[in-house]
């Protein structure tokens, strides 16, 4: 698969299906002359310190600044990597906003892959809307990003009552711009239209925890994920259709709530 095709996958649906046959030999090693070469960066951390009086909009998108979640993340093609998010928050334009940072570092070394996601979030109320995506990779030594473009008011968080009603719905929708050295950025002339649907609570188990949460169907065209948010933490869990799976490990500056 092309990097700039696992960028795109990724930023979007925040997993990927890394499948590079050139990068595995024959008795199955991957990397395994480059593995030695490989320096991960160093682990990101927010700028702030997690104020106790601090008010999350919403509990099932806390956005708390100062806040960090850990996840392991099982690629479908066997690949596994360690996620870190993080949360910071500055007034741009008299409002709030809300940066969230997820560092992405293959555990193995093997594809050398290690990728930046920035968003930076409002909220709307109790609602929590989406104002912009930056995705940096890096595979092998190559390089390529992408960004994406949200219409206005782009909900990507309904209110808790809302979001706790099985079969609510909502959606946004982005344009991607995708960016390799070398080469002008490719503007997509296609929406891409991102729906989201309600399906209700489950207990979920993690590493991290037990946890009450709403399961949300997200889709994109064929593709698609299941994500599981608690109330007080955010993203617990995540399995996407074609075998990605996210699932929180650890976590500082959140509070699970009943």
């Amino acid at each position: 698969m092309r990097l700039i095709s696992v960028v795109v996958i990724i930023a979007t649906l925040a997993l990927a299906g890394c499948k590079d046959t050139d990068t595995t030999n024959g008795n199955g090693n991957g990397n395994a002359n480059r593995v030695s070469d490989f320096k991960p960066p160093t682990l990101i951390k927010p700028t702030q310190a997690v104020d106790p009086a601090f008010k999350s909009c919403n509990p099932y998108f806390p956005l708390v600044p100062g806040s960090v979640a850990k996840y392991v993340l099982n690629y479908s093609s066997g690949m596994t990597a360690d996620v870190t998010v993080i949360v910071d928050a500055a007034d741009e334009g008299g409002r709030k906003v809300f940066t969230q940072q997820s560092q992405i570092i293959d555990r193995s070394g093997g594809l050398q892959f290690v990728q930046s996601i920035i968003r930076k979030f409002v909220c709307n109320g109790d609602k929590v809307e989406i104002l912009s995506e930056i995705t940096d990779s890096t595979m092998s030594g190559r390089k390529a990003g992408s960004e994406f473009e949200f219409r206005e008011n782009s909900l990507i968080m309904p209110g808790p009552d809302e979001l706790l009603r099985k079969g609510s719905t909502w959606s946004h929708t982005l344009r991607a711009i995708t960016r390799n050295p070398g080469e002008a950025p490719q503007r997509s002339d296609v929406p891409t239209v991102i729906k989201f649907e309600s399906a209700g609570v489950e207990n979920v188990t993690t590493a991290a925890g037990n946890f009450k949460a709403v399961k949300v169907i997200r889709t994109i065209g064929e593709n698609g994920t299941i994500d599981f948010y608690a109330a007080g933490i955010g993203l617990v869990r995540r399995v996407a259709k074609e075998g990605t799976s996210w699932e929180l490990k650890e976590y500082s500056g959140l509070t699970a709530q009943n």
